[in-house]
């Protein structure tokens, strides 16, 4: 098989042959998911990491209060999954699930490290994505805490504006720590006010 946008993706981060791509995909298996299929759930052990080659999905997780976080939405080009869950064996305490018919090029554990054994793009990818990953988690947090509601919204409006066009506002509204009444009264006003100069 031979997934294009698997390959620029990796080759954003390190020049790739022709035979350590193949190798690296020969390790992968496409599976795909229906809109609103789970590619695992809470209490389930995550067995494989994907690269998503098509579609939208959310990661999520329900507190003690039985409410619903998002921690992430992902669209193509993203690799998803719990690696804490991955890695240890350990039940997940979260759920990823497609939002819109989705094909995942998936890898599990026992590949994984024939891949960081046998493909020296892959360790090389993995080693920088995992440190950019941790980076973007800590920064949205710090930032999230300090932001306003509206200051939210615009900032994901600027950083992210395909999740506008892909995701349900009530999932949008959950995603960014708010009421989808309060979201409502933000693009309401923001329109009333007209574009920011």
């Amino acid at each position: 098989m031979h997934w294009p946008r698997l390959r620029r993706v990796l080759e954003g981060v390190s020049p790739v042959t022709d035979g350590e791509f193949d190798r690296f995909c020969a390790l992968l298996v496409p599976m795909r998911f229906k809109k609103k299929q789970h590619v695992f759930t809470d209490q389930e052990v995550c067995r494989r990491l994907a690269f998503v080659n098509e579609g939208c999905l959310r990661y999520y997780l329900v507190d003690n209060k039985a409410e619903e976080r998002i921690i992430y939405f992902a669209q193509e080009d993203w690799w998803v999954g719990d690696m804490g869950s991955f890695f240890s064996g350990n039940r997940s305490l979260y759920s990823l699930q497609a939002m819109e018919p989705s094909e995942l090029l998936t890898i599990d554990k026992d590949a994984f490290e024939t891949a960081r054994a046998q493909c020296p793009v892959w360790e090389a990818f993995y080693r920088i994505k995992t440190a950019q990953s941790y980076s973007a988690t800590t920064d949205r947090y710090i930032q999230f805490q300090s932001l306003s509601a509206e200051e939210k919204y615009l900032q994901l409006m600027k950083k992210s504006p395909w999740i506008f066009q892909r995701i349900p506002q009530h999932q949008i509204a959950i995603y960014l720590g708010m009421k989808p009444q309060s979201l409502s009264r933000i693009r309401k006003q923001l329109a009333e006010r007209g574009p920011i100069s």
